[in-house]
């Protein structure tokens, strides 16, 4: 396989590489690798995580499995009080608005009952980007949560029982990663870089 060439590969951390099989492409969301498989001309293809780059400038990939394509998973930042979970709510879309991270990432701030301490606020991604989120969150240096938990199961327990104080948003993200529709995803799959 080979994998075109792109500048500043690191900023494709968290996106898909997809081979089509007479030819590869570089940049596709996770909704997107699932419009390219849902199709009968693609849905042969075989699609890779881009996980990390190199020091040479090239991808480390994964194999992308159906179940991972659309898993979840989520880093909460635990507090005994409600007014330290906003500070920590705030504190993360501010690092988000002066240092964009490197994947679609979401924020979201619940009470979970579940939880121990209870006030949660969640960072939310695809479970492909997890050494992204983590690199991030160490470049910007947060210091937040009483106790910090992570991971799918964290994720659904979230979903599951959170009493939601402030409704979720997409934080700013290095790349353009918002999903293109199936009519713009198919008109562009003999590029080679998709973003």
């Amino acid at each position: 396989m080979r994998i075109p060439h792109v500048q500043h590969a690191e900023r494709f951390v968290g996106l898909f590489v997809f081979d089509f099989g007479t030819h590869v492409s570089v940049g596709y969301t996770a909704a997107e690798i699932a419009i390219l498989k849902a199709t009968e001309a693609h849905a042969s293809g075989t699609a890779f995580e881009i996980y990390r780059v190199t020091e040479a400038g090239g991808f480390e990939l994964r194999g992308l499995t159906d179940e991972r394509l659309h898993a979840r998973e989520a880093i909460c930042f635990l507090r005994a009080e409600a007014l330290h979970a906003r500070r920590d709510y705030a504190a993360l879309h501010d690092a988000a608005r002066n240092r964009p991270i490197a994947c679609r990432a979401e924020l979201a701030l619940a009470t979970v009952q579940s939880f121990k301490p209870p006030h949660a606020t969640a960072l939310i991604y695809p479970v492909a980007a997890a050494p992204a989120v983590s690199g991030w969150l160490a470049d910007v240096g947060l210091d937040g949560g009483d106790t910090v938990i992570a991971g799918a199961d964290v994720y659904r327990s979230f979903l599951a029982d959170g009493e939601v104080q402030f409704p979720s948003e997409v934080l700013p993200s290095q790349l353009d990663y918002s999903d293109r529709s199936a009519e713009q995803v198919m008109r562009t799959v003999d590029l080679p870089v998709q973003r």
